[in-house]
């Protein structure tokens, strides 16, 4: 454990505990990860809570009654929106491979980034790190049946695990005075024999450590492992507060005005009847039927003349708001069915401020990203020691694609126009672009086009 000592620069031969301390370096989110859960579930918010919302204005006999309380699930709507947004398409490859070795590498690196299920993958993580701040993931290799799945006979197979705080463990990456990270660490919890031990994980250049704390921290036998990558295999992003941080007081004042506005219409949303002086007797019911009164005695229905435009105008403003400091965008059926067909200009400045916030964000995630493929190349190399040449000069740059609703006939138009009105692509990808990869519909056509080309119209075959 002197590596750790080094690197954290404390005394040689220091106890795990002064280790643990220093890897972690003051840092704890237990706190944000309550009150973020909290925010994410309606069921928890303030508004929820019987002795944060108490009974206004009540009667003393009503005053045990339970009060109107309406939850907004805006907190998830925010992280799902921006999710959707950063990776609802998956991120491209940018590559410019010179050779056939170069070419292998890339469909490498895309089978393994299938294998993981990059798509709902990155959606995980972009929740994890909007959600709670932080996530990341740890790569890995398991050894199973030979295959040849990467391009070359091996194995290994290559996986990666996801790192979220959603299941209350903690990341702490280290970094040295070059921000340049030096050794990654998490604590999660396990169940052992029905107890729950907690564990603390140390990935370093060389090494990887774990520890564990039944009753005081010790090393878990066979550990330090060597790091066969001779990297380290971790990936991590974070930022500085909750995607909703802006607006959660916004939110809290539109769940009260909403459930007020409840309490206001149980009161008067339905008629009263007034009566002055003395009910005689009811007559029939329905119509023709009515109340006798007695003589100088009056009804009437009370009325609510008091307009509530205030109220409305307050929670529009409100919602405008939200979706304005958070970058979120409307786009409910409700919201764009009066906009008619679109153009592709005007598809796009109504997702501009949604792209705008995907640029900003990208910010953390070009560089996460980034760091991954430097990772699988770094694994690539170790089991496949003659790619590593190719593997070195191959430059990849992931990019990210905001989703975006396309007007797929004006794309296909402008295409067509920069390309002199010439076939964009083949026959045969053009039928399984539409039926996927099933090219059986591909082959009738063209045996539908023989026949038809070998038709006789002068000498017709009649049966």
């Amino acid at each position: 454990m002197n590596e750790l000592c080094k690197l954290l620069k404390i005394p040689e031969g220091s106890k795990i505990q002064k280790i643990i301390d220093a890897l972690k370096q003051d840092k704890d989110k237990t706190k944000i990860i309550e009150k973020a859960k909290k925010e994410l579930d309606p069921k928890q918010h303030d508004i929820m809570n019987p002795i944060l919302r108490r009974p206004k204005n009540k009667d003393e006999k009503d005053k045990n009654k339970d009060v109107i309380s309406i939850a907004l699930a805006y907190q998830k709507w925010i992280v799902r929106k921006e999710k959707a947004m950063i990776f609802g398409n998956q991120p491209i490859l940018r590559a410019n491979p010179n050779d056939e070795t170069e070419k292998a590498v890339l469909k490498a690196i895309e089978r393994i980034l299938h294998d993981i299920k990059e798509p709902s993958f990155n959606r995980k993580l972009a929740e994890s790190i909007g959600s709670f701040t932080e996530g990341g993931e740890l790569w890995y290799l398991k050894e199973g049946e030979e295959h040849d799945s990467y391009g070359f006979k091996t194995k290994m197979k290559i996986k990666a695990m996801l790192l979220s705080l959603k299941n209350s463990s903690q990341l702490y990456p280290c970094k040295d005075d070059f921000d340049d990270m030096i050794c990654f660490s998490r604590n999660y919890i396990k169940k052992i024999e029905g107890k729950e031990v907690e564990y603390f994980e140390v990935y370093t250049q060389n090494f990887t450590y774990l520890f564990e704390n039944f009753k005081e921290w010790e090393l878990v036998d066979g550990y330090p492992k060597k790091q066969v990558l001779e990297k380290i295999p971790a990936v991590f992003g974070e930022q500085e507060n909750v995607s909703w941080y802006d607006v959660q007081d916004l939110i809290e004042r539109i769940e009260v005005l909403v459930s007020d506005h409840g309490e206001v219409n149980d009161r008067n949303a339905y008629p009263i009847l007034k009566v002055i002086g003395k009910l005689k007797n009811y007559l029939n019911k329905g119509p023709g039927g009515g109340v006798e009164l007695t003589e100088g005695s009056d009804l009437e229905y009370l009325t609510w003349n008091q307009a509530t435009d205030s109220i409305k105008l307050e929670i529009d403003n409100l919602v405008k708001n939200i979706q304005l400091f958070s970058q979120t965008p409307n786009i409910s059926f409700d919201e764009v069915k009066s906009l008619g067909a679109l153009s592709g200009t005007a598809l796009k400045m109504l997702f501009l401020d949604a792209h705008l916030k995907v640029m900003e964000k990208r910010e953390i995630y070009d560089e996460y990203l980034q760091r991954r493929i430097n990772i699988i190349k770094r694994i690539l190399a170790t089991l496949n020691p003659a790619w590593k040449s190719a593997i070195d000069n191959l430059v990849i740059e992931p990019e990210i694609v905001p989703f975006m609703v396309e007007n797929e006939k004006e794309q296909v138009e402008i295409a067509l126009l920069k390309n002199g009105n010439k076939p964009l692509e083949s026959h045969e990808k053009s039928v399984k672009n539409w039926q996927g990869q099933d090219t059986e519909d591909y082959e009738k056509i063209k045996q539908e086009e023989k026949e038809l080309n070998n038709v006789d119209y002068f000498n017709p075959v009649t049966e």
